[in-house]
């Protein structure tokens, strides 16, 4: 670890960064701002990334290119970066007071709560206050009304109760490929600087959860199957997100490749996983089935206050399957529940949102395949090409070992009529295109993509998914995906056969498709006439981790060893 840590530093410190609020907006500031604070410590280039701290801890009161975001969108994620800023003594102690003062003033006025109340804001909004009521603990935290000690025991209060009940009912926001390693984030720098052993203790057990939840569903450092929240970057390239950035640092890294790379919060901090997970980690099992149940997001619940009223009355969660063996790892979301009647528009505009659904995926960043229903580029990649149809909750999905069967129904006619899946070419060995098959070959495997009403390839040589984007129009239709092994058949002829025998029969008035013994409707699916129970029973279900659901008792399995993560501290009684 002392060896990835030394060669993060290196990177970090090599990695231009730029310095002009007129033209950009707070993603730039946030994403740079961390790299002046270690700047500062390793004194290279001090001066120039001081004055980045100075405007950052400036950020409402200096001038702002007219296009840029709302203020107050990311200016958490600024707020928790400038915490080491704070912390770091080697940083602190070269600061102008003037930027002191600009830091404090930062944190006990200026109000750094984001507008968007999706539940990693929520969290990171409370750690960085958290830290800051630490901080200046005499300080009176206008922004909130409240003394430090007050601010201090609200925020404690809020993040245990969190962090014990993700515990027990999994992860809003589930396995988001950026969100994720933001929330890691967020733990690891309260394992740094938080004083309160015990709360401590919580962050850095979550911590090791969050990684062993990546590694039951990785191949190769990529994440396989359905995940949550998501941009179009981070879904084609799994190398860019940062759950794969976090995999690589804890458990083997080369930053000189990777065009993303952990936060220097990351660097900074003092965490370092259990030994059982750096053990899960060099020699996780395969192949493996990975049965997980995530509560349904609660914007409501959590922007503010807890509102345990809320969260008793919405009982919905996902349930999301994948299989992961050397080749290849493959998954969807199985179920997912409708929100309940008392949900709010908050709530319920989450259903789906950017999600990843399903995919197939070969041990490598971009070598993968999935189809969703695209939306027309909108507001911030809430609608696009590649992380779905905001609001249309128009599919179904079911995955086994070896087939993906997707079906779309499409009755909001203000969306676009039209499905896209993500297939390219150029990475197989072998491809036939064939009706409305498609048939390919790579290493061990033979693998078919289906399309009900066939398909066309985007053929525009200026476009960057030339080969690689599948259009196929229709407000109602169907893809079925099956990999097999070439050493089942005697020749790619003769798989491409076997698929052609087995009929994919799609009822477009009943809404239903059949495949080889599989039978998808809308709610339910059932696999030789037996119908599948969800949702499942279980927050973990694998070799990996397994969690009876709302038990907060969390088995860590390493071969015959097993460590138990305890998190089931009653919560607050409510008020």
């Amino acid at each position: 670890m002392k060896n990835r840590k030394e060669s993060l530093k290196k990177f970090l410190l090599g990695l231009p960064y730029v310095f002009d609020l007129t033209t950009k907006e707070i993603d730039m500031l946030t994403h740079n701002v961390d790299k002046a604070v270690l700047h500062v410590i390793e004194d290279d280039g001090a001066d120039e990334a001081i004055r980045m701290i100075d405007a950052a801890a400036n950020w409402y009161h200096i001038p702002h290119a007219a296009d840029a975001r709302h203020l107050s969108g990311e200016n958490d994620f600024l707020a928790i970066r400038l915490i080491c800023a704070l912390y770091e003594k080697e940083c602190y102690d070269k600061l102008p007071q003037n930027t002191k003062e600009n830091l404090k003033n930062f944190f006990l006025k200026d109000n750094y709560r984001s507008i968007y109340g999706s539940e990693n804001h929520a969290l990171i909004f409370r750690a960085a206050r958290i830290l800051a009521a630490q901080f200046y603990k005499d300080g009176y935290f206008e922004n909130a009304e409240m003394s430090g000690e007050e601010c201090y025991k609200a925020d404690e209060k809020y993040i245990r109760e969190f962090i014990l009940f993700r515990a027990k009912y999994g992860w809003g926001e589930f396995d988001s490929l950026g969100y994720t390693a933001e929330v890691i984030m967020v733990l690891v720098t309260l394992c740094k600087y938080l004083a309160d052993d015990g709360l401590r203790d919580i962050c850095r057990k979550m911590a090791d959860v969050l990684l062993l939840d990546m590694i039951e569903d990785s191949n190769s450092y990529f994440y396989g199957g359905a995940h949550g929240r998501s941009y179009p970057r981070r879904v084609i390239h799994n190398a860019s997100c940062g759950m794969s950035c976090l995999y690589r640092y804890y458990f083997g890294a080369d930053f000189e490749s990777n065009a993303m790379f952990p936060s220097v919060n990351v660097y900074l901090s003092n965490y370092v996983p259990s030994e059982i997970v750096y053990r899960i980690a060099a020699s996780p099992v395969t192949p493996r089935e990975s049965r997980e149940r995530k509560h349904l997001h609660l914007m409501s619940a959590w922007a503010h206050e807890i509102l345990r009223d809320r969260i008793e009355a919405e009982t919905g969660s996902i349930s999301k399957y994948t299989y992961v063996c050397e080749d290849y790892s493959i998954g969807a979301v199985n179920h997912q529940d409708d929100y309940s009647p008392l949900s709010t528009d908050s709530d319920r505009s989450y259903a789906h949102h950017q999600q990843h659904e399903w995919e197939f995926t070969l041990p490598a960043s971009s070598h993968k395949i999935f189809s969703h229903h695209l939306g027309t580029p909108g507001y911030h990649q809430i609608n696009n090409r590649w992380t779905g149809d905001h609001g249309c909750c128009c599919g179904s999905f079911y995955s086994n070992k070896d087939t993906v069967v997707a079906m779309y129904n499409i009755d909001n006619r203000e969306k676009t009529d039209i499905i896209n899946a993500f297939i390219p070419l150029d990475v197989f060995k072998k491809h036939v295109l064939d009706g409305k098959y498609v048939f390919l070959e790579y290493g061990k495997l033979y693998i078919s993509v289906y399309f009900d009403n066939g398909y066309e390839i985007c053929r525009d040589t200026s476009d960057e998914f030339c080969g690689k984007e599948f259009l196929s129009r229709g407000w109602q239709n169907a893809v079925v995906l099956r990999v097999r092994y070439a050493a089942d058949f005697g020749s790619f002829e003769e798989f491409v056969g076997y698929i052609k025998a087995l009929p994919v029969d799609f009822d477009r008035t009943a809404r239903e498709v059949r495949f080889d013994g599989i039978h998808l409707t809308r709610n339910a699916s059932f696999v030789n006439g037996e119908q599948n129970i969800f949702p499942y029973p279980a927050t973990y279900d694998s070799p990996i981790m397994y969690s009876e659901w709302g038990s907060g008792k969390i088995e860590i399995r390493c071969g015959d060893e097993k460590e138990i993560y305890d998190f089931s501290g009653e919560r607050p009684a409510a008020k």
